[in-house]
This record gives C-alpha cells, structure tokens and sequence, in this order.
C-alpha cells in the first residue's frame, strides 16, 4: 500500500505533466487534407485534430447522418445547403435561405 503522502505528490506531479504536454503548440500547416476526427468532426489536416487532442477515425471528411428534409440554408462559404445540419457537418456558419437570395 502506498503512503497517502506519496500518493498526493504523484498525483499533483500527474496533473503538472498532463499541463504541460496539453499547452504545447503545435504548428500545422493548412494544407486541405480533410480527415474525419474520432469526435465526428472533419479537421482540414490531421495535424489540426491532434493539436486539437483528437485521434484520427479516417482519412476523408466525416460522414453525417442528416435527414433530408429541405429547408436550404446559405453556408458562410457561399455555399446552398438543404438544411442546417448538413451546414453544420461542413462546419461553416449559415443564415436562412438559399445563397443569392433576399
């Protein structure tokens, strides 16, 4: 059994060194090699989602299970989608209604 005061210590030593290695940086690049992260979201690089503390499901972006109603939405990026959650799948910000329009 190990003494409640050496517990204490590793415990503390523990959480300093989880610190430390959470704070590093780490500089990616932006090259677009899209990849879809174990939280189901898509990271431009797999180098984005570690530095995010994400691990890598696969290659490619992710997959969402949306359904298919049309109630279309313009994506920040320009971009008509039929609905929101297909919006929020490629992570862009989106407003009501179709790009273009009023």
């Amino acid at each position: 059994m190990v003494p409640r005061g050496i517990a204490v210590f590793l415990a503390v030593v523990l959480v300093v060194v989880r610190t430390m290695v959470c704070s590093e940086q780490i500089a990616c690049t932006a090259d677009y090699s899209p990849v879809c992260g174990r939280n189901d979201r898509t990271y431009d690089n797999e180098c984005l989602a570690r530095s995010a503390g994400v691990g890598v499901a696969h290659k490619g972006k992710c997959k969402c299970a949306c359904p298919e109603n049309m109630h279309p939405v313009c994506g920040s990026n320009g971009v008509t989608y039929d609905n929101a959650c297909l919006a929020k799948c490629d992570l862009v910000g989106f407003r009501p209604g179709s790009c273009g329009t009023g």
